[in-house]
């Protein structure tokens, strides 16, 4: 995280600390309040260039290494987390404009963005969705003045001073496939209300708040990107959110490794230099291991990132490693400059508190650690039985089913499930499986479980499920083939990266199946839109889950109240 970028925007921010430092001295001496939000330092940061860097290349940038690189710099150097916080948010939404808006759209609000005259904002929180965006409230109907947009999102950072505002919502009159979506909204427009929270523990120079749309009149080109983008466009967004973040963490270890160090140099206590003392190095040589251990996390991601692989694993240990380091230094600190570290004017309590905002920031250490557990463990298979002689298991793609199969299964569920409409002629519901698993025995098909994958956002990341469908014949029934199956598919799905196993109970017969095969029922309710209107539909059927990395995936759906499957059941 050092490079001439770095260095330039670090010098930025130590002048911009000493001019803050100066005025706060005036602002006491008159007894004034809190500086607060900073409108004018955007303003004196966009003129430096520091929100072009952003860019990629092609626009005149350095890309998110540029992001990353000025955002390190001015952290450390003016030790303001606040108002940093307030930049790595109007860093996304400006690189989101970037890359996803038109020219039209970008002509328009970009260079107002870039020069900091304007102050954006990303709003995809709500009070019940949380950050799951395919669980969201926030909706776009067509009307005949044009679209009409109804919101609420919630403590969205640099709500109050932001002019433009991304939000997500779900777009009416299209297919449900194509609903969730993303809109550029002026926050001075008509029925856009900003309601800022200032009671906040921390992060006092950084702004945050509700933003209340209602009956928000949209212009027609105010979706940003592709129809249907939404959900693409937040994974990447929130993605560089964590790793922005994680530069805070970094930024401010630093900061109080710097400080650290200069008192134990420059402080006497018994004849000798504080450094002296073994405590005192302690404290200061687990900052510098700290420091270290972050810069080079936060490299690897880049470098992951760059190469278009995989890196929510990564970000959950720079979370976890990032939070836990940044508290223990700026303790560490409190304790190396004594009575005056608790001084206000020193700086080391007022970044203790940011930080504790800043744990909850891109999602909380607790989540993380749900997230970390399950990247650790799920590729890790399990012990499928043998079959007897007579048995023969085989998994086939459904796009490409041997002849006259797909009339075997469905003829194997007709006499399963007889009576049931919507399986009538098929043997799914409503969404083709990717992968059906057969067992004949004697050559016939003695029944099957079919496979659905499905990418669902659950706590600020995509999670891949498997929808488990079964069917044995009646004569079959009891003699071991539901647990061969569910066994086989089990260490099927553990190959392919599945983190949950879900499946509905559609007779009490299965439920002493799924038991023995370590599935739990669901207290909190699965919902899906029909794929017929995109109508929401809550599942009556009751649902049984099995984590595949371990229960914490199971905890994380009752705390968040319920799970969002998307378009269609299987």
């Amino acid at each position: 995280m050092r490079s001439a970028l770095h260095e330039r925007f670090r010098a930025l921010g130590e002048r911009y600390r000493t001019e803050r430092t100066k005025a706060g001295r005036k602002r006491r001496g008159s007894q004034g309040t809190s500086p607060g939000f900073d409108r004018a330092a955007f303003r004196w940061l966009g003129d430096a260039g520091m929100f072009r860097v952003a860019l990629e290349p092609s626009l005149g940038g350095e890309g998110l290494p540029g992001a990353v690189h000025a955002l390190a710099g001015f952290a450390a150097g003016s030790g303001d987390l606040g108002l940093a916080t307030s930049l790595l948010s109007h860093l996304v939404c400006v690189r989101l404009l970037a890359r996803a808006g038109t020219e039209a759209q970008r002509a328009r609000h970009l260079p107002r963005l870039l020069s900091g005259e304007w102050v954006g904002a990303v709003a995809n929180t709500e009070p019940r969705a949380g950050t799951d965006i395919l669980a969201l409230r926030a909706r776009v109907v067509p009307t005949p003045e044009g679209p009409r947009l109804d919101a609420r999102k919630c403590s969205i950072t640099n709500v109050g001073p932001a002019d433009l505002a991304i939000v997500s919502a779900r777009l009416g009159g299209v297919p449900p496939a194509h609903a969730v979506n993303l809109f550029l909204v002026e926050t001075a427009w008509p029925g856009v209300h900003l309601r800022p929270v200032t009671d906040l523990t921390g992060l006092a120079t950084s702004a945050t708040g509700n933003l209340i749309a209602r009956r928000v009149l949209l212009p027609a080109d105010a979706r940003l990107g592709e129809l249907g983008d939404g959900v693409r466009l937040f994974r990447a967004t929130f993605t560089e959110e964590r790793l922005l973040t994680g530069v805070l963490y970094l930024a401010a270890v630093r900061r109080c490794l710097e400080r650290g160090l200069a008192h134990a140099q420059s402080r006497r206590t018994f004849g000798e230099p504080l450094g002296r003392h073994q405590y005192i190095q302690e404290r200061l040589v687990r900052m510098r291991v700290a420091e270290e251990t972050l810069e080079a996390l936060l490299d690897s991601a880049l470098g992951t990132l760059a190469r278009g692989e995989e890196v929510f694993g990564t970000l959950s240990i720079i979370k976890l490693h990032g939070v836990e380091a940044a508290v223990d230094a700026a303790q560490g600190l409190i304790r190396i400059l004594g009575g005056k570290g608790l001084r206000r004017g020193e700086g080391a309590e007022g970044m203790l508190r940011d930080l504790l905002c800043l744990s909850v920031f891109g999602g909380t250490v607790e989540l993380h650690k749900v997230v970390l557990y399950n990247e650790t463990v799920k590729a890790r298979g399990r012990v499928r039985p043998a079959t007897s002689v007579d048995e023969s298991l085989e998994v086939h793609d459904t796009r490409e089913l041997p002849p006259g199969l797909e009339a075997e299964l469905c003829a194997l569920v007709a006499r399963c499930i007889p009576g049931e409409p919507a399986l009538q002629g098929r043997y799914y519901y409503d969404t083709r499986p990717d992968l059906v698993v057969t067992v004949r025995r004697g050559g016939m098909l003695a029944g099957f479980r079919s496979i659905t994958f499905r990418e669902v956002m659950l706590g600020g990341r995509m999670v891949k499920v498997a929808g488990m469908g079964i069917s044995v014949a009646p004569e079959h029934q009891r003699r071991g083939l539901g647990t061969l199956l569910t066994q086989h598919v089990l260490g099927l799905l553990a190959g392919h990266g599945v983190e949950l196993a879900l499946a509905f109970l559609i007779t009490r017969a299965a439920e002493k199946l799924l038991r023995a095969s370590g599935f739990s029922r669901l207290g909190a309710p699965v919902t899906y839109l029909a794929r017929d209107d995109g109508r929401l539909v809550t599942e009556s059927m009751p649902a049984y889950g099995l984590a595949l990395g371990g229960s914490a995936l199971l905890e994380e759906i009752e705390a968040r109240g319920g799970l969002h499957l998307g378009v269609g059941i299987w």
